[in-house]
């Protein structure tokens, strides 16, 4: 696959790309984004669905921008969908041709379902795993459904439902609360029951902006919106409140300026949606449409799907920023077996021998800024980029814990900022002495071959390598629980 891939994508509302770059077969990182308000169907609704030719202009105008982006940055795979706006006008093949002639680039208009599917295809394989669930994605055009069920995409449907339709139809006319809810549900009382899920996946620029607005209400401890959990009767009078707000309020909800022309006419749609679809947990996916088309492309080989056990932000963060992968594959390897050994004594649940592992395997990034406080480098990259696959507490934990792998251990003052997030501080203190104990006994690099036993209140360490600067180190840890460590050497 291309190295460098550009996926435009032309909704009803906004033109947006991005631009990922690969760092391995299946590892990626985001290296450009921008979007342009270009409002293609503007005044389409009230023309039977043609475009008019003051928003194809503007259309046009940010395409042309992109493809300079494009070629600048070197792109070598260039992929752009359009949705609603040009599935629906008589006249988008003269919009499609101009672009082509004049820009050289290829719009794919792709119907309703494959844009659901697109959705679901990002929320499959970035989000944490989960049973069953429905995704939403509201655009200006359209809304569009699916239902996933044990990581398979089993039903999609969209609706001719979206927040510019509803905006210039019934907010611009000061139409009344009831016709607006009115309205909706008529748009949406033949959803098939199969729909309904307690698990609402939430896509798009207008939600991830609701989610945000959530996250800033309750002083929410982490910035990123993607994999942002919420119940919706918890917020249901907020988002009531926003939706029946003047235009000029929504800066009291902490909506940015260039949200404020559709949020009301999404949050609208959204909210009597979920309470149809019986939902009442809501999951953000910070992904959409643009990682879908991307995800087809780079796992087409795979059937759409990363293999299994593979988290691309782990391996894209070691990529780029692990000096000694093969050391910290190693460290990772010693803290599972150290968490076993020590299992009777500390009693921590199996589950977080996941976040163990990954925060060995990237416990070192840092050092690629600096060798000095290489473990709050870690600490920021982790926080800011471990995205995909991760629910935001194992995130946490798992950023927390490279913070503070140093000789001491965490304290409750350390934790506070991030305390609705982390589990027990002994269960922190317990991982966190884990990878201390494992680095110390790497602390040579010589990956040496190790035996343990737990027993009489001692771990008991032995190898045929000299370990002998790692019991210096060993002797400075501060353990979570009163026991003896004994290295031995193997004759």
């Amino acid at each position: 696959m291309a190295k460098r891939t550009a996926i435009i994508d032309i909704g009803s509302n906004s033109a947006r790309m991005v631009v990922f770059e690969k760092s391995s077969r299946y590892a990626f990182h985001l290296i450009k984004e921008v979007k342009s308000r270009i409002r293609i169907g503007e005044g389409a609704y009230d023309k039977e669905g043609y475009l008019q030719l003051e928003p194809m202009q503007r259309g046009f105008n940010a395409l042309e921008n992109f493809v300079h982006i494009i070629k600048n940055l070197k792109c070598n795979k260039t992929l752009c969908v359009a949705t609603s706006a040009l599935r629906d006008a008589p006249n988008a093949h003269i919009f499609i041709q101009k672009i082509r002639q004049d820009l050289g680039l290829h719009v794919r208009i792709i119907d309703g379902d494959k844009e659901a599917y697109y959705g679901a295809l990002s929320a499959i394989n970035f989000l944490k795993p989960f049973e069953e669930a429905t995704t939403i994605d509201i655009g200006g055009g359209s809304t569009e459904l699916a239902k996933i069920v044990h990581g398979n995409i089993v039903k999609t449907l969209s609706i001719n439902l979206g927040t510019v339709r509803l905006k210039e139809l019934f907010f611009d006319k000061k139409a009344s609360k009831e016709s607006i809810k009115k309205y909706i549900y008529s748009q949406i009382q033949n959803i098939p029951n199969e729909f309904k899920s307690n698990n609402l996946i939430v896509i798009g620029g207008t939600l991830r902006a609701l989610s945000q607005a959530i996250m800033d209400k309750k002083n929410y401890p982490l910035k990123t919106v993607h994999s942002f959990e919420y119940q919706l009767q918890e917020h249901q009078t907020f988002i009531e409140e926003l939706i029946h707000s003047d235009v000029f309020d929504l800066k009291d909800f902490s909506i940015r300026k260039d949200r404020y022309d559709t949020m009301r006419e999404g949050c609208a749609i959204f909210y009597e949606t979920a309470k149809f679809l019986e939902a009442s947990h809501i999951i953000t996916n910070g992904t959409g449409v643009r990682e879908g088309v991307f995800l087809e492309d780079l796992l087409r080989s795979s059937n759409s799907r990363f293999p299994a056990n593979f988290y691309p932000s782990v391996r894209s963060l070691s990529d780029r920023f692990d000096l000694e992968k093969e050391n910290s594959r190693y460290i990772s390897k010693i803290a599972l077996e150290l968490f076993d050994t020590l299992h009777y004594i500390h009693q921590i649940d199996h589950k977080y021998k996941k976040e163990l592992s990954i925060a060995c395997k990237l416990h070192s990034i840092g050092r690629s800024l600096s060798f000095y406080q290489e473990h709050l480098h870690s600490f920021y990259f982790i926080l800011n980029n471990l995205n995909y696959n991760f629910s935001h507490k194992e995130k946490v934990l798992i950023a927390i814990l490279v913070k503070y792998h140093t000789k001491k251990l965490p304290s409750f003052e350390d934790m506070l900022s991030y305390d609705e997030l982390l589990p027990d501080i002994q269960i922190v203190n317990w991982l966190s002495f884990i990878i201390s104990l494992a680095k110390c006994l790497n602390i040579s690099l010589a990956k040496a071959k190790l035996q343990m036993k737990y027993e009489n209140h001692t771990l008991k360490i032995r190898s045929k390598e000299s370990l002998y600067i790692s019991k210096e180190c060993i002797k400075k840890l501060i353990k979570p629980a009163s026991f003896a460590i004994v290295i031995e050497k193997e004759d």
